[in-house]
């Protein structure tokens, strides 16, 4: 006990790098990207990005470590029938034209250095699991974790969806809790233990409350579908969401997306917008940004 002092929890914290979602901004925000040990929470309405944004972190995870990535593989648990491999493939070949320019830009050799990375055999970077209950979660779980142990390279685990699992297969509400915490707690062991980056989806809901005693207003508001007994469980949250106001049916440019971190290590909650392109996530440039403000 006490054998290690908050300096070299630092000193370990800042060796560890953070897997990028290709929004500049969004990674700057999070710190160097979504930090390894921790558990994340995608937060957000159906078609605000969640998914999309999955299948990215699923090819950036293999990005070699040459080119400040994590080289690894990536686990998905599907719940609904989310992941996409052609998806995979487009965003998988995108994601090596990019890497191939960062390498000529530092007069690197990329055919070496992306020799095991390419649209290619992205997929083959990817495990999957479709999983319709608890039990077969906890399965995966389990079956994960020996792999990590045999020293397999598996640095992020995605399950999406962590609010459709539970919803659709458990009614009452005290079930629901112990079930979240069965999940969460060994997932949150091997997000530690290995340094993985821990994805969990969830869906929004609507919560009315009284805002007024004497009048009896009612206001509603967005919350996560999986309620607040499960947050001390994930260490972010960030929400994600379809910017409606900029959006315009004539105008050249994919429609613009929004990502709050509204629980994070570094940053207060902030909201920086992103687009979900053919090429896959991506940020939106400065000027277009004052450009959209402006009007």
């Amino acid at each position: 006990m006490f054998r290690i002092s908050a300096l070299d929890l630092w000193k370990e914290e800042e060796n560890r790098t953070g897997l990028v979602t290709f929004c500049k901004d969004l990674d700057l925000a999070l710190g160097s990207g979504i930090s390894e040990g921790m558990i994340t929470e995608l937060c957000g309405s159906p078609g605000s990005g969640k998914t999309q944004l999955c299948l990215q972190l699923s090819v950036n995870v293999q990005i070699p470590r040459q080119l400040g990535g994590l080289q690894g593989r990536a686990a998905y648990l599907d719940t609904n029938y989310g992941f996409c491999p052609q998806r995979i493939q487009e965003i998988a070949q995108a994601c090596h034209s990019h890497c191939r320019n960062i390498a000529l830009l530092h007069k690197l050799n990329p055919d070496e250095i992306l020799a095991s990375f390419s649209g290619a055999n992205a997929l083959d970077g990817i495990l999957y699991s479709h999983v319709t209950d608890c039990t077969q979660v906890l399965e995966a779980i389990a079956i994960l974790q020996h792999k990590l142990y045999d020293g397999e390279r598996i640095k992020l685990i995605i399950l999406d969806s962590l609010s459709f699992l539970i919803r659709n297969t458990i009614t009452r509400s005290m079930m629901r809790v112990r079930r979240l915490h069965e999940i969460l707690t060994p997932l949150h062991k091997l997000a530690n233990r290995f340094g993985c980056v821990v994805i969990v989806t969830n869906d929004v809901t609507t919560r009315i409350t009284d805002t007024d005693t004497y009048e009896r207003t009612e206001t509603p508001q967005i919350v996560p579908a999986l309620g607040g007994s499960h947050t001390h469980k994930i260490n972010q949250r960030i929400f994600l969401g379809r910017d409606e106001s900029n959006y315009d049916s004539h105008m050249q440019h994919s429609p613009r997306y929004v990502a709050s971190i509204a629980k994070g290590h570094f940053l207060p909650t902030i909201t920086v917008p992103f687009r979900i392109e053919m090429a896959g996530i991506r940020g939106i440039k400065r000027e277009e940004q004052v450009k959209a403000i402006s009007g």
